[in-house]
């Protein structure tokens, strides 16, 4: 996969966090001073090791996947690897507020964007909107020979740049294929997945229906989904919150991957999922849902820029 740290390349949504609405957050719960603006809602960065607690929730199955889904995982990599390329469409949403707190306050943003990305070389291109409380701004990303290229705003704005290993980078580049690779490890590490025919498909689908963060060691799905969360609940630290991972409750998780039956190309991918937080009595509440669709096959070369070499 073109991201190099995590699992095998974890990149679904990275928005960039609306820091007023966050920063209101931290007031309305008496969390401290506002934050400073950046991104906030995804990281490929591994998490730092945690022992993990005795599961309080019903542990996955002991048993590995069920049979099939580990052979279907390997056609669709096989079916998606045997082109030059291909095009998605990615969307994404995610949210951060508190309860009790007024209408409207909190922070939310939505992202969309197309993605070319190609296998030999490995590289991706990626362009896209992030819309937000104040509006929407255009984003332009580019992976290749292990350097990620970001550029914010009007065609005309420098570009920012630098390795892969950096969780800044990183978090921007959005890779759909990484699923494949998501759900392989699941099925490695004994998650149990519904595999599903109908209609011309087969769908993959996995659903953890709560568990702690403090699992995230012991269980890959609930680690997939605290990589995305920890930049913000980081930024939640600064503010004042002190609750421990043993604490703070996913409070639910599914995601499912489309198989063509026929093909086994990946047709689409979609993720949702959330963290409560308590704090001062009341709970904070983030959630994050993430699309992407394959549009087709990609025939063009994806290069770095000219102006940011």
């Amino acid at each position: 996969m073109i991201t190099s740290t995590g699992r095998g390349g974890e990149a679904m949504r990275k928005l960039l966090w609306v820091a007023a609405g966050l920063a209101g957050i931290a007031a309305a719960s008496g969390c401290g001073a506002p934050q400073t603006s950046g991104p906030a809602a995804g990281t490929t960065t591994a998490p730092p090791s945690v022992t993990a607690p005795r599961s309080v929730t019903a542990p996955p199955s002991a048993s590995r996947a069920p049979a099939g889904a580990t052979e279907l995982l390997a056609r669709a990599e096989a079916a998606m690897g045997a082109e030059a390329g291909w095009t998605f469409t990615v969307t994404g949403k995610e949210s951060l507020t508190q309860s009790g707190a007024p209408e409207g306050q909190g922070s939310r943003a939505s992202y969309s964007a197309r993605v070319d990305r190609t296998a030999g070389p490995e590289a991706l291109h990626q362009t896209g909107t992030v819309t937000g409380k104040n509006g929407s701004k255009a984003e332009e990303v580019v992976s290749a020979g292990g350097t990620g290229y970001v550029r914010e705003g009007a065609p005309g704005a420098p570009w920012t740049k630098g390795p892969l290993t950096d969780p800044e980078i990183a978090a921007k580049v959005e890779d759909p294929l990484d699923a494949l690779a998501s759900f392989a490890d699941y099925a490695e590490r004994g998650e149990r997945i519904e595999v599903v025919r109908s209609g011309g498909e087969i769908r993959l689908r996995l659903r953890v229906p709560s568990a702690t963060l403090a699992e995230r060691e012991e269980r890959p799905a609930v680690a997939r989904a605290a990589r995305e969360f920890l930049p913000t609940l980081r930024k939640l630290r600064k503010a004042g919150v002190t609750a421990g991972e043993k604490k703070i409750v996913l409070t639910g998780l599914e995601e499912s991957l489309v198989l063509d039956a026929k093909t086994h190309r990946m047709r689409s991918y979609r993720s949702s999922f959330g963290f409560a937080v308590p704090h001062e009595g009341r709970q904070l509440r983030y959630a994050q849902e993430l699309g992407a669709d394959t549009r087709g096959v990609f025939t063009g070369r994806i290069e770095a820029p000219v102006t940011a070499r």
